[in-house]
């Protein structure tokens, strides 16, 4: 048996907007604070680092595998 589905005709995608001299609206992007870079509380493990859990293993062979 088979059935049909009635689809509906998907609307054309809208061209992308593109900021430039001929741009005819407001921009309050630079009205706005650059936000604050993200800071690890502790390094980052390399995969030859001894692993965290104090296996003795390199961490790409213990934790990182």
């Amino acid at each position: 048996m088979v059935t049909r589905v009635n689809r509906k005709p998907q609307p054309a995608p809208a061209e992308p907007h593109v900021h430039g001299p001929g741009c005819d609206h407001d921009h309050d992007h630079h009205d706005h604070a650059p936000a604050e870079p993200y800071r690890r509380e502790t390094p980052k493990l390399g995969r030859n680092d001894p692993c965290h859990c104090g296996s003795g293993k390199k961490y790409k062979k213990c934790h990182g595998a």
